[in-house]
């Protein structure tokens, strides 16, 4: 491990973080200056699809998947990779089928489509609330973990780095609003792509090159795309990185942090542009960071040195800062490009889950308490939110950093909990035109439960599964290998120098081939525990739907008179209740209005039917 770091890193560090500031100082001082709503947390609604785009992709590929995606591939193999079929399919739904519902509504939170579409406030408040504890727990999650993984390898403590870089992202986000958000996401796109590249280049000429790479993962077992198994409890099958994954995208293109950056383009077309030309920059950067689990792999394959088997580092999580430390330390600067593309990573999701609080906390709770004349003040209370809940995350982060587990599972596995019920009440919304109030309550907060209940199962409960790992990589060479940095006591017994004794092992390596191999007789419950973490997302979307058309038929939801055609998919406005002819009692013209710079015109009509109201 490093004892000190060139100066020349810090000051790489600190001009990424300084171009950041900047960035929001220059939104801050040009345009309307930051003074509406409107241009804070929308800019406006008049962004171009590309920064979009990039933004969008930026936002969930934090320093978790730099950190996490890697480590993946080198315990288990390349089949998470596949989760791209997800992020693709997922995407592409939200452009085809969601973009055509939420943009021409305007929303500034995404959860005003949940009280005008289930008429209730009731509705709109509690998916607020569970959208607000989703995204800081998500920022939380995401400023810990690179924080401790890069103090592990360097002296760089995270009593300094997450209050710092938490304390950048508010003051860009707080001055600049959403365009200074959009626009550092595009510069620390370009900081993540040049970390990432420097440290392909440099395990790839370190392990013989990219067919060598290949070959070795192959020969271990690392080259996986088609496990098919169905049994829920396989860590990693074709069925739950794809599947499993689908609901998970759909999620994050239509939470809050989703919906804003759908909505501050200025037209449907331009809103579907940002969704799908963010697709292959998002691929072509999860391939980057799958490949450089496997290049790690080889790499200490060849060596015959597995660090955190041989205690050189606490953590499997630590293995790309560590790789980093140990391999490009001695040419000032690299370590800092690596700590600047991590940290672009962290800072980009956190000024995005601050704008998106901030947008919630004012349009959900704060505006509808106020009246006309105290909503001049909504720009203020906004900045002030962004500030309050920069200073929560930091809390919490430093509380998150007792969790336990390889980052992607603790990632997947605590925020699906929150993500997969409010997926499910969005999906009954759009696709089940009876659905009312009762039927989206009831269902988000059992599948709430549900999944609470088995992230927590799972963390403080855990019981043994046939999921194992691939073949480890050897230790033998460890010894060879020792710099200075490192004590013969690090890896051997004082009295036999057996190299499989005295390893600081983690949570992910507590498993050995004899427990695996034994039966093992499930305990009442245990079973639901061991389901892998891949399918928490899908699970908490399905039986809310389940738990969702349940309660609608109890409820007699469906002798009701279905939701507003511009409430439910394009495909389901199909549907022949929405064909059906009507009586139509009496006609009141309500609004009248022409969209701006074409010839389309709509109506917007009161229909008196049976004696109810209903809008179109």
């Amino acid at each position: 491990m490093a004892d000190n770091l060139h100066f020349v890193e810090y000051i790489i560090f600190g001009v990424t973080l300084l171009v950041s500031i900047s960035i929001g100082i220059y939104f801050a001082k040009s345009g309307g200056k930051q003074r509406t709503l409107e241009e804070y947390l929308l800019g406006n609604r008049k962004i171009s699809f590309c920064p979009v785009a990039i933004s969008l992709m930026v936002t969930f590929q934090s320093g978790i998947s730099l950190l996490g995606l890697p480590v993946e591939i080198y315990q288990y193999g390349t089949q998470i990779y596949l989760g791209i079929i997800g992020l693709v399919t997922g995407y592409a739904l939200v452009a085809m089928f969601f973009v055509p519902v939420f943009h021409p509504l305007q929303l500034t939170s995404v959860y005003e489509y949940l009280e005008m579409r289930f008429q209730s406030r009731a509705v709109r408040v509690t998916g607020s609330v569970l959208g607000i504890l989703f995204t800081v727990m998500y920022m939380a999650v995401t400023l810990f973990i690179p924080s401790l993984a890069l103090e592990a390898v360097t002296n760089l403590s995270v009593w300094i780095s997450m209050p710092l870089v938490a304390a950048v992202t508010v003051l860009y986000t707080m001055l600049g609003g959403m365009k200074a958000v959009v626009w550092t996401d595009v510069f620390q796109f370009l900081v993540m792509i040049t970390g990432i590249m420097i440290l392909l280049i440099k395990g790839v000429a370190g392990s013989g090159g990219l067919g060598q790479v290949w070959q070795t993962c192959s020969e271990q077992g690392r080259i996986r795309f088609f496990n098919f198994d169905p049994d829920p409890t396989a860590r990693q099958t074709f069925w739950a990185v794809t599947l499993g994954t689908v609901t998970s995208w759909i999620g994050n293109g239509i939470s809050q942090s989703g919906v804003q950056r759908i909505s501050s383009t200025p037209s449907i077309r331009e809103a579907r542009k940002a969704v799908l030309t963010n697709l292959p920059a998002a691929v072509i950067l999860e391939t980057l960071m799958a490949l450089l689990g496997m290049v790690l792999f080889a790499f200490y394959h060849n060596k015959a040195c597995d660090p955190t088997r041989a205690g050189l580092i606490q953590s499997s999580n630590q293995l790309v800062p560590y790789f980093v430390v140990e391999q490009m330390s001695f040419v000032p600067g690299f370590v800092g490009i690596f700590m600047a593309c991590l940290f672009s990573a962290t800072l980009s999701t956190l000024s995005s889950g601050l704008s998106a609080v901030s947008a919630l906390i004012w349009e959900d709770i704060v505006d509808p308490t106020l009246s006309p004349t105290s909503r001049m003040r909504g720009t203020f209370v906004s900045k002030v939110t962004v500030v309050c809940t920069g200073i929560v995350t930091v809390g919490l982060a430093f509380l998150a950093m007792n969790l336990k587990g390889t980052i992607t599972q603790i990632t997947i596995g605590t925020l699906s909990a929150t993500s997969g019920p409010l997926v499910g009440v969005f999906l009954l919304g759009v696709i089940l035109p009876w659905a009312n109030a009762k039927s989206a309550i009831i269902g988000g907060l059992l599948s709430f439960c549900l999944c609470v209940t088995m992230t927590i199962g799972s963390n403080f409960a855990p019981t043994p599964s046939h999921n194992s790992l691939l073949p480890e990589v050897p230790i033998t060479g460890c010894y060879l290998n020792m710099s200075g940095f490192y004590s013969l006591s690090n890896f051997t017994n004082k009295d036999d120098n057996n190299f499989t004794e005295g390893y600081q092992t983690t949570s992910s390596y507590n498993m050995s081939s004899t427990d695996m191999d034994t039966p093992q007789h499930d305990i009442p419950g245990m079973w639901l525990f061991r389901v892998s973490f891949l399918w928490y997302h899908l699970i908490g979307v399905l039986s809310t739907l389940i738990i969702g058309l349940l309660t609608t038929i109890v409820t007699g939801g469906f002798s009701d008179i279905p939701a507003e055609p511009r409430f439910v998919l394009p495909c389901i406005r199909k549907m022949n209740c929405y064909k059906q002819r009507i009586r139509v009692i009496s006609l009141v013209p309500y609004d009248m209005y022409c969209i701006s710079k074409t010839t389309e015109y709509k109506v917007k009509m009161t229909f008196v039917v049976e004696n109810k109201l209903i809008s179109y």
